[in-house]
């Protein structure tokens, strides 16, 4: 019954969907006898989520004879992202992908709306619906166990045969990868096109899946670091040099203590050339005292590098790097693999004169 109602919908949408490159036309339709909170909708809004779990107002829409449109224009090289229709009352929220084409919209009460018409959107429909007939499995008394493998295997192969597509990363990283081992959720990745490499929902699940498996000789994920002065800058900016990167935030005793000992870091690595980058990143959530601190602690010095997000605990850096208290020190070598994740200061020091010493006693640690 669901792959007929997908089928049907899909045949419609290829019908008068319409050819309007780097344009998105979203045309929605509500039905007639659909109220939130016992009125109609008046309005509705897009949004979107940054990468710090912050929502975006786009743009807003008045509903007139129950419908409404948006129509964005997207930039050159802008990716197909997902954002989501609000103004239907508590989850009743819509999300759609924002591609070049029409993306047509239809909400009924009781149910959430649904989008279909462009090839981003209508694929997400189909893994939704047969997201939906697993949860409908799992609800029935005893359930073989081939028959919730059967499903799985079925969102699993629709993704792996539409892997150009931005939804294979998206749903991999927020469907699939709770359920997968380190090495398979690593298999999935690499399952992904080549043409998907640069986008931030394959650049987001392949961060997941190196948090996923963390440790000493791995790549680290290449976070995003909102730099002191403004500029924004990946920890990848900084491969071919040693990176010791340091977690702290103002008021913590312990991060005060450990300033002392990365002072005298600092100034022996003065020396090397740009060998090696100190730089700390502060679980701050407000910039003035995150600068106030940073003078305070006397780290306002030439070379040293200092970055906050003001998200603090939910910063994606944060969680990337399963940073739980401060301080917390991680040293990064040059091919961007984790030297250590959790020495402390003094065995850092030791750890740093015995790499410019020659002594690169971590490949034999890796192996």
């Amino acid at each position: 019954m669901l792959r007929r109602i997908l089928s049907t919908i899909v045949a419609f949408a290829a019908c008068i969907a319409v050819s309007a490159q780097g344009t998105c036309v979203i045309d929605g339709t509500i039905d007639k006898g659909y109220l939130c909170d016992g009125k109609k909708v008046k309005s509705v809004t897009l949004t979107r989520t940054d990468e710090y779990g912050r929502e975006i107002q786009v743009a807003t829409a008045k509903v007139k004879k129950d419908k409404y449109t948006f129509k964005y224009e997207l930039a050159k090289d802008e990716p197909v992202l997902m954002y989501t229709i609000k103004g239907f009352g508590e989850g009743k929220d819509v999300e759609v992908f924002v591609e070049p084409g029409e993306v047509l919209v239809y909400h009924k009460q009781g149910v959430r709306g649904i989008a279909y018409g462009t090839p981003a959107n209508d694929l997400y429909l189909e893994f939704a619906l047969t997201l939906d007939a697993e949860k409908a499995v799992l609800e029935l008394p005893d359930v073989p166990d081939h028959e919730i493998l059967k499903i799985k295997a079925e969102l699993i192969r629709m993704l792996i045969d539409n892997n150009d597509s931005p939804v294979a990363p998206l749903m991999i990283e927020h469907t699939l990868l709770p359920m997968l081992t380190p090495a398979y959720a690593e298999q999935m990745m690499n399952t992904i096109a080549h043409t998907l490499q640069n986008h931030p929902y394959y650049l987001s699940l392949r961060n997941k899946v190196l948090a996923n498996n963390l440790k000493v000789g791995n790549e680290v994920p290449d976070v995003v670091l909102p730099m002191q002065g403004g500029e924004v800058k990946k920890l990848s900016d900084f491969r071919g040099k040693y990176v010791v990167l340091n977690f702290w935030a103002s008021g913590c005793e312990k991060s005060a203590d450990m300033f002392a000992e990365l002072q005298y870091l600092h100034d022996m690595l003065k020396e090397t050339d740009g060998q090696f980058v100190i730089l700390s990143f502060s679980l701050d959530t407000d910039a003035a005292a995150w600068n106030t601190a940073i003078e305070s602690n006397g780290i306002n010095r030439e070379g040293w590098l200092h970055a906050c997000d003001a998200a603090g605990a939910a910063s994606p850096v944060v969680k990337l790097f399963g940073v739980e208290k401060t301080p917390r020190i991680v040293l990064v070598e040059p091919e961007g693999r984790a030297v250590s994740l959790d020495m402390d200061i003094d065995e850092v020091v030791m750890r740093v004169e015995q790499i410019l010493s020659g002594d690169l006693y971590y490949l034999d640690q890796e192996k």
